[in-house]
């Protein structure tokens, strides 16, 4: 049990915001940045939640659990070009250096568009805020 209490003010804003966030991007793709986000931020809650997520939307059980590693570690067969550059880019954004967005973000616009790029940006900002709260709560 949490001795934390949220001002329900501040968790109606973080729930319009969630749901806000990344309109437009495929149900499947937002899944997945928000599972990569949560395992990166070690949210165990977020964890479970994306998961059962992503495997009510179909996705594959090898797929689910190859998100617990680095992109670059995931076999290729298991996300298209596109999605494993929104996962790299969602690592960087996430917990790497400065500066390493500019080559990710290069990489990602070779596969999507800029309006795609900036509703990417707005799943991770948001799961990484309610990771913080998660993790923050408990």
């Amino acid at each position: 049990m949490s001795d934390v209490t949220l001002r329900p003010e501040f968790l109606r804003m973080m729930e319009g915001s969630d749901g806000d966030a990344g309109g437009g991007l495929k149900p499947g793709l937002k899944a997945m940045l928000r599972l990569r986000c949560s395992h990166i931020n070690g949210d165990s809650y977020s964890v479970r939640m994306h998961s059962e997520e992503l495997a009510d939307l179909g996705a594959r059980p090898d797929l689910i659990a190859a998100l617990a590693r680095p992109v670059k570690l995931m076999r290729e067969d298991l996300v298209t070009p596109a999605q494993a550059a929104a996962l790299r880019f969602a690592e960087v954004l996430t917990d790497y250096p400065r500066g390493l967005e500019i080559e990710a973000r290069k990489e990602l616009r070779q596969h999507l568009s800029a309006k795609a790029v900036g509703l990417i940006i707005e799943v991770v900002a948001v799961t990484n805020a309610w990771n913080r709260v998660t993790r923050g709560a408990e």
